[in-house]
């Protein structure tokens, strides 16, 4: 009996070990939403109406502590497009409040309401956000969707942010190439040579067919194997809206041909991620 529970206790000591060696990253889900009716001055009504306005959000936030102070402030930025809000409730409420772009041409106000009848045609905000992760690396995806009444059609984006586990902190495009000049030459030829980014050849911009160097992404994303980096342009950035966002995968073995990779890229990738 006596060893039977010392191999039970030895057995719960382990798997507690292990549950604490996978380092997870903890996250919580934060929402909010503000409705508005939009009232105009009768002789300026762009569309001889009032109506309504919503912006709300549903993401997946960091616990406290696990991501560094400047990281989270990086998310932030990203989410809610506030540089100076250094926490999420103060971001999250000037947001929430944040004027829409018919307000500057015309003679308006906005009042407060509870809801909206989802059957009527209304102006919106919307903000999501979703996590994955493995052992190294916690990504957060956040997704930007908008509308305002009366315009052609609605915009959208999606951003990413590759946090390190080990650290907390944010990675960026020039912690993993050494020369940021180098891999905008380098994502020209990943579209021009490499089947998988076929869709992305077909649908570019006149200006950038049979290109030398494409435009500095501001945005990418590490894949869950870790044996490539997507590049990411968003909505008329490089092709027209109809063709939607445009991403540019670069396998990390063909990348390395190109550009050269910095130390810590080649600790991330591992083995067979350079030349040697």
């Amino acid at each position: 009996m006596k060893r039977t529970t010392i191999l039970i206790v030895l057995a719960a000591l382990l798997l507690a070990g292990c549950k604490q060696g996978t380092n997870e990253f903890a996250t919580r889900t934060l929402s909010g939403e503000q409705c508005y009716q939009v009232i105009f001055d009768e002789k300026q009504a762009p569309w001889g109406t009032d109506f309504f306005t919503k912006t709300d959000y549903k993401l997946e936030w960091p616990t406290k502590g696990a991501m560094s102070a400047e990281a989270e402030r990086e998310l932030l930025l990203l989410c809610f497009m506030d540089s100076t809000a250094t926490k999420f409730d103060e971001a999250a409420q000037r947001w929430l409040a944040m004027p829409f772009s018919y307000e500057d041409e015309y003679d308006c106000e906005r009042k407060p309401v509870k809801s909206i009848d989802e059957n009527e045609e209304y102006g919106y905000m919307h903000l999501e956000s979703s996590f994955t992760q493995d052992s190294a690396l916690a990504v957060f995806t956040v997704n930007t969707e908008s509308f305002v009444v009366g315009a052609a059609h609605g915009m959208y984006s999606v951003d990413y942010l590759t946090i390190d586990k080990a650290t907390g902190n944010v990675i960026h495009i020039d912690d993993l190439v050494t020369d940021t000049n180098m891999l905008c030459e380098a994502v020209a030829h990943a579209i021009q040579d490499l089947d998988v980014n076929k869709d992305t050849r077909e649908c570019l911009f006149d200006e950038f067919r049979d290109t030398d160097r494409m435009p500095m992404p501001g945005n990418f994303v590490v894949d869950s194997a870790r044996n490539s980096i997507m590049v990411v342009y968003g909505l008329y950035e490089i092709a027209p809206y109809a063709c939607g966002i445009q991403s540019v995968v670069l396998p990390i073995f063909w990348l390395s041909k190109h550009v050269p990779l910095t130390p810590y890229a080649k600790r991330l990738f591992g083995p067979g991620s350079h030349l040697e």
